[in-house]
């Protein structure tokens, strides 16, 4: 599962499909020096995590599988306006023929962009709400799935860059999927034993 950008776009959906060439590590890490925050303009903080998660029923073609394609995605478009290029799993960073600048980059992932911490947590946290339908279980279920899909990002990222770990971005919006599945399966819990109490 991969996704391929020729060029920045207005939105994340009108991007285009296509491929390109593999870029040496050094490129990458010249690139990477590109979006570093200009020594006179501040770093966009990350937003916090929220206690209160707008946890609205999107879709019912949502399943298990498609929560943990949809988690995937999002922090792969992450990484992407983190570092300037994108990379399909199992390959090399590409570079987009039109790299976004740091301030686009900045809006994307910062405090109300697209792929911020709390856009990406609580859209993920959406599907899982309408999947689980109110079943604990199930939450555990699509728990697991999103463990497994971050470990897979997280090993070809680390192949492909030779970093240390993801970026900070993908890392929090990790935590904040995690911290409001807790709160789902808590919720969840609770309201089934008092249902079966009152039985």
């Amino acid at each position: 599962m991969g996704i391929y950008i020729s060029k920045l776009t207005d939105s994340p959906s009108a991007a285009v499909n296509t491929q390109s060439q593999p870029q040496a590590n050094g490129a990458f890490k010249a690139l990477m020096s590109e979006f570093s925050p200009p020594e006179n303009e501040p770093v966009v903080p990350v937003i916090e995590k929220s206690d209160q998660l707008p946890l609205q029923p999107v879709a019912s073609k949502d399943s298990v599988e498609s929560i943990q394609n949809h988690a995937q995605d999002n922090l792969s478009w992450q990484a992407y306006y983190h570092s300037g290029g994108h990379f399909k799993p199992g390959e090399k960073f590409t570079m987009p023929a039109v790299l976004p600048s740091y301030a686009e980059a900045a809006r994307a992932i910062g405090p109300g962009g697209p792929y911020s911490v709390e856009a990406v947590s609580n859209c993920i946290l959406s599907m899982a709400a309408q999947v689980a339908q109110g079943n604990p279980d199930k939450i555990a279920e699509i728990r697991q799935e999103i463990e497994k899909a971050v470990a897979i990002f997280r090993r070809d990222y680390q192949a492909t860059t030779k970093e240390k770990d993801l970026p900070q971005i993908c890392l929090d919006t990790y935590d904040a999927i995690m911290s409001g599945l807790d709160k789902l399966q808590a919720e969840y819990t609770e309201t089934n034993a008092a249902a079966e109490k009152s039985a």
